[in-house]
């Protein structure tokens, strides 16, 4: 019984680091808060990563025997599916990404790494929106859109994007809502401690997203931006 308890220990110890290692990635660069809730990562990323670092040891402690001749294959073949089961399940959390926050029509889009079309005759100003791992890219959509191009496509094609510069930044300002506006769909108290963290703020952009709308808060003076914060926009 000592040497069971001893493999699973063990085997629960490396499946809580690699948990960490992957919460870490997924909720700092993939789903800064609060996209994280916005576009429903939460419930979905834990409830994968509690079944793989439990199941997993708990298999082993089943079949860890000592002197047991097949005990090496059994643990690599229970590796192996929970290696297999954490890559799928990493894969469609990182497809689920938001890669692109672009700003139209005066509101920004979280656009998710599945939703995103590349093209490679794109714009220079378009490089910068590739499908990176390192956090979303802030960008408007260009003023030279085609008239066969929907207002509601440009948005995810990277050819009709453009970065967040200070002309963009400007125009932002200039559409940008009163911040009061945000206690008429809101708890007040929730509204007042957000904004005080945030005293360099003046005014806010909706943003829309899959599962919940949030605000960005910016600076009117030149459309800085300052956060994104867990305010319903509307």
């Amino acid at each position: 019984m000592k040497f069971r308890l001893l493999c699973f220990a063990s085997h629960l110890a490396v499946s809580f680091a690699i948990a960490l290692c992957a919460l870490l990635m997924v909720f700092s660069f993939w789903y800064p808060a609060p996209l994280d809730k916005a576009l429903g990562v939460v419930s979905i990323f834990l409830l994968l990563l509690s079944i793989d670092v439990i199941v997993g040891p708990l298999l082993t402690l089943l079949v860890a025997k000592q002197g047991k001749k097949t005990l090496k294959m059994d643990l690599l073949i229970i590796g192996a599916i929970q290696f297999l089961a954490f890559a799928y399940g990493l894969h469609t959390v990182a497809q689920g990404r938001p890669v692109w926050l672009i700003y139209d029509a005066g509101r920004f889009e979280a656009v998710q790494a599945y939703e995103a079309v590349l093209n490679s005759n794109v714009a220079p100003e378009s490089e910068a929106f590739g499908l990176g791992l390192t956090g979303p890219v802030w960008g408007a959509v260009a003023n030279a859109v085609p008239p066969s191009v929907a207002k509601g496509d440009a948005y995810y094609r990277a050819e009709f994007l453009q970065p967040y510069d200070k002309k963009v930044a400007e125009n932002v300002a200039l559409h940008s809502l009163p911040l009061e506006i945000l206690n008429r769909f809101n708890d007040s108290a929730k509204v007042d401690a957000i904004l005080k963290a945030y005293p360099e703020a003046n005014g806010f952009v909706p943003m829309a997203a899959k599962q919940k709308s949030l605000s960005v808060l910016i600076n009117k003076d030149g459309g800085r931006l300052i956060a994104i914060v867990d305010l319903s926009p509307w």
